[in-house]
């Protein structure tokens, strides 16, 4: 409850000592305040910095045991991979040969028959382009593939070459197309005709027989290919006496495990009793630093605490003691000085009459 002030002296004194209190708290609360949240950022940053420590540390050394036990598993896996390459080669080779003995019967009646058919054409004075399987095929057609040879090269150069040497005249009209018709006719027909005449009239028994013995060269080629299918998807290696790349390959798979084996164990011991030393070891190292920045924090907050609890003090005794009778506007240090001077110069005999005065002198 506010009181009849007796001396307007102590009153002024004491507003202006109370907010020059004031100020100094709200002042050092603030730094407080600044201070603690530094040493806040310093505790955050040496927790980070120690973990990442422990973080890259623990890596670090974690990479280095692996990276020894690695390098020795790369070395066998080259020494293995180089030993199933030699087998495989060694598999080729014998499969190779395998092949080479289960066809020879066959590839010598080839052999043998492309023999028989060079003397009999070398005999009867048949042309080299006679035993091609194209020139067969067009005046000896005897085979499903023969016809579809034949089909398509009918496609091909009666219909197909026609469109194309249209299409390359320039300024081509459709009149033009049945006369380029007519000559490839006339030209490929013509000449179908001539080398008929000229080979097939002329040697048609021999040509007869030189056709049923490429047959028998087709048919052998045929059962070499099924031999050489059904060699190379037999699985089975017993036969061709590779159990000494098999016994290096097995020491590689055993030293292999064994390696991984011992990398394992590293590993679970590094993980289970090594990190954690690491770990205390680095923590210790930091613990000095941050318990002194935690011991600095807490003594800050304590005085912050302090400061502000006076802080809110001296407010609310400004408020109950002063502010009822000066108002907020003159809660300030120069404003009271002149109602001080006011009342102490006899020119207002109370507050009230200093404030209207000097409100009075202000707006002139």
């Amino acid at each position: 409850m506010a009181e009849p002030i007796l001396d307007y002296e102590s009153f002024f004194e004491g507003a202006k000592n109370a907010l020059l209190e004031l100020d100094t708290l709200s002042t050092e609360e603030q730094r407080l305040g600044i201070e603690s949240e530094r040493i806040s950022k310093a505790i955050a940053s040496e927790k980070k910095a120690t973990n990442d420590r422990i973080a890259d540390t623990t890596t670090k050394r974690l990479k280095e045991i692996t990276s020894t036990y690695d390098s020795e598993i790369k070395k066998v896996e080259e020494q293995k991979k180089a030993v199933e390459i030699k087998k495989e080669k060694a598999k080729s080779k014998k499969i190779g040969e395998r092949i080479a003995d289960e066809t020879r019967d066959l590839r010598e009646h080839i052999k043998s028959i492309k023999s028989e058919i060079k003397q009999e054409m070398k005999t009867v004075g048949i042309p080299e382009f006679c035993n091609t399987g194209w020139y067969l095929t067009f005046y000896f057609p005897h085979k499903f593939s023969d016809y579809i040879k034949l089909l398509i090269t009918v496609v091909v150069l009666f219909l197909g070459l026609p469109v194309l040497i249209y299409r390359l005249i320039p300024e081509h009209k459709p009149i033009y197309l049945p006369f380029i018709y007519f000559v490839i006719v006339l030209l490929i027909g013509g000449l179908y005709i001539i080398v008929g005449n000229l080979t097939k009239a002329r040697y048609r028994d021999s040509l007869m027989k030189i056709r049923a013995m490429r047959d028998n060269i087709d048919h052998d080629m045929k059962r070499i290919t099924l031999i050489t299918k059904d060699i190379n998807n037999d699985s089975a290696d017993d036969r061709y006496d590779l159990s000494s790349f098999d016994a290096e390959i097995e020491a590689a798979n055993e030293k292999l495990s064994s390696i991984n084996e011992k990398r394992n164990a590293a590993i679970s011991d590094f993980e289970n009793n090594t990190k954690k030393i690491i770990t205390d070891e680095i923590t210790e190292s930091s613990r000095e630093r941050l318990d002194n920045l935690n011991s600095e924090l807490e003594m800050t907050k304590k005085s912050l605490s302090s400061i502000a609890d006076r802080r809110s003090q001296i407010n609310l005794t400004i408020s109950d003691k002063y502010e009822s009778y000066l108002g907020r506007d003159f809660l300030n240090t120069e404003r009271i000085e002149a109602l001080q001077k006011l009342i102490s110069d006899g020119e207002a005999g109370n507050i009230s009459d200093a404030i209207d005065l000097y409100e009075r002198r202000k707006n002139g």
